[in-house]
């Protein structure tokens, strides 16, 4: 297991650093967000781990190969049913117990140019060099792209998420884990894509997709009447799996908070 290790500032500090990095002041995210520190510990940071999300396996996972500092995309405070803050609970009380500091970004981490979930995709699917302009809007800000001035077969696009959800990757506690499952393709655009929007994690926003004129759209994970209406607007609909498209903002912020504290 890849971790990040060295002496650092105690939690509080770090995720300091993190909200400066990520701009998460100027955000405006959702209630169950709560960016930012939510658990944690009077210690020196020691080793920093990532995982997508903050569920009992991710800290325990940490808290056994004694990372300390565990940044996440999705927290710990989903959810206000009786059966949600009962398992809040739980994770709070195994985190406090294993000494597991937990750090959480949702939309800011979504939106960062050069560190966020979506940038990271679009890299990832080689469409960096494409002409792109912000997209999708969440809470009011843009949390994804659109690119276009290229030309890629719809095909070729689901074949390269397949092999990006097949490739082992570091970042569950600290190193990721493998991304494995079924690439959903909803074929109703062309065959040929020239025109891509790119929204990680959960979007189903055709409104938007189809104001802009786009002829694709590229996110995790969409409703059965989202791709109901993709089939009737003509638009293709590709599908990655919410987690797994989410993997490289944790990622990346652990390797730059890393950078920034002069961690090795």
């Amino acid at each position: 297991m890849k971790h990040i290790q060295g002496k650092g500032g105690k939690p509080a500090s770090l995720a300091r650093e993190c909200d400066q990095i990520l701009k998460t002041k100027k955000f405006r995210d959702y209630p169950g967000a709560r960016n930012g520190l939510q658990v944690t510990h009077g210690r020196q940071v020691k080793k920093i781990g990532w995982a997508v999300d903050a569920d009992l396996e991710s800290i325990r996972k940490a808290g056994k190969e004694k990372v300390d500092f565990l940044i996440v995309h999705h927290g710990l405070f989903w959810g206000s049913s009786a059966l949600d803050r009962k398992i809040r609970a739980k994770r709070i009380q195994e985190a406090k117990r294993l000494g597991v500091a937990i750090y959480s970004s949702h939309l800011p981490l979504d939106a960062h140019p050069e560190l966020g979930n979506s940038i990271g995709l679009l890299r990832a699917l080689g469409l960096e060099k494409w002409k792109r302009k912000g997209f999708g809007k969440a809470m009011g800000r843009e949390i994804g792209y659109r690119v276009e001035g290229g030309r890629i077969r719809r095909a070729e696009l689901a074949r390269r998420l397949v092999l990006l959800r097949c490739e082992p990757r570091q970042g569950r506690g600290s190193s990721f884990e493998g991304l494995q499952g079924q690439v959903k393709v909803v074929g109703s655009g062309p065959k040929v894509c020239r025109r891509i929007g790119i929204v990680t994690g959960g979007f189903g926003d055709l409104d938007q997709v189809a104001k802009t004129g786009l002829d694709t759209l590229i996110t995790g994970e969409a409703d059965y009447p989202t791709e109901v209406k993709a089939k009737e607007l003509g638009i293709n609909l590709i599908l990655g799996g919410h987690r797994e498209t989410e993997v490289f903002g944790v990622q990346n912020l652990a390797k730059h908070a890393q950078m920034k504290n002069g961690r090795h």
